[in-house]
């Protein structure tokens, strides 16, 4: 199925992914009351318009987290959910300060978030679609308040940012995200949650990364051994047993990528701690 910018494709029955042109992934759950957005992706144009063409359900919005490629259509929506944290750091202006640095990097027009105004959630809380229950898991490293949703209907798990989107991936070095040591024990936490989910699906915020192809090679599918390299990724990096495999600059930071296995990050040296 095609929308312009978009490659929209039907996971399952009432379940469809989309892929904007700048390799972002946004996720339509249908339930039988309403439908869920997870993610917007950050194309000019509305996003409503697309969505509306997929269900005649209303529609709400959830974030896996305040980055601008994943909530730049959120002002469409009136309903949006956001980690507690998230919106905690939005206030103390961490994530606000580098929205306005996205707008410029990503040359989309400004547009004004109220996140005061957001539903708060946090692991536990569910969003009832009717026939469908959506449960959030804490999944802090990428941000504060990065979440993962459970859709156990349709036995997926939406990953957002939270362990990179294929390969050595991972971005650790932005303001706001968190320590390595914090992230690596957040990693464990999240691990011994998602043991039950085993055969689940994971889809990423970037998904077409996770895609080998010519120019990448190295893509790979979210898998629980996703998040096991992860841990054990930390460890070394925390250890000194680690290191780099390349550097590059990223706006004013010099980053460090790490790789294990079939994972990895980049980050800033600060970060590693």
């Amino acid at each position: 199925m095609e929308f312009e910018h978009y490659t929209i494709e039907e996971l399952k029955p009432g379940l469809f992914a989309m892929d904007d042109e700048n390799g972002d992934s946004l996720y339509l759950i249908v339930g039988e009351e309403k439908a869920l957005l997870i993610d917007t992706g950050l194309m000019r144009d509305d996003i409503m318009p697309m969505l509306k063409s997929l269900t005649d359900k209303p529609i709400e919005l959830a974030l896996t987290h305040a980055h601008i490629d994943h909530m730049y259509h959120a002002p469409e929506f009136a309903t949006v959910y956001l980690h507690e944290a998230d919106i905690e750091a939005w206030r103390k202006g961490i994530l606000r300060v580098l929205m306005l640095a996205g707008f410029q990097m990503f040359h989309v027009p400004y547009r004004k978030f109220h996140t005061a105004r957001y539903t708060p959630v946090t692991e536990g809380d569910s969003i009832d679609l009717g026939g469908n229950a959506i449960r959030i898991l804490n999944a802090a490293g990428h941000t504060p308040g990065s979440s993962i949703f459970i859709d156990e209907k349709h036995q997926c798990l939406f990953m957002g940012d939270a362990v990179g989107n294929g390969g050595a991936s991972a971005w650790m070095w932005l303001p706001g995200s968190l320590p390595i040591g914090s992230y690596r024990n957040n990693l464990i936490a999240l691990q011994g949650k998602l043991n039950q989910y085993v055969d689940f699906q994971m889809l990423g915020g970037h998904r077409t990364n996770t895609f080998p192809t010519d120019d990448n090679p190295q893509g790979q599918p979210l898998h629980m051994q996703s998040i096991s390299d992860m841990i054990t990724l930390c460890d070394l990096m925390l250890d000194h047993r680690a290191f780099p495999v390349n550097t590059q600059r990223m706006v004013i930071f010099r980053t460090l990528q790490y790789q294990y296995g079939d994972t990895g990050m980049w980050v800033r040296k600060s970060k590693i701690k």
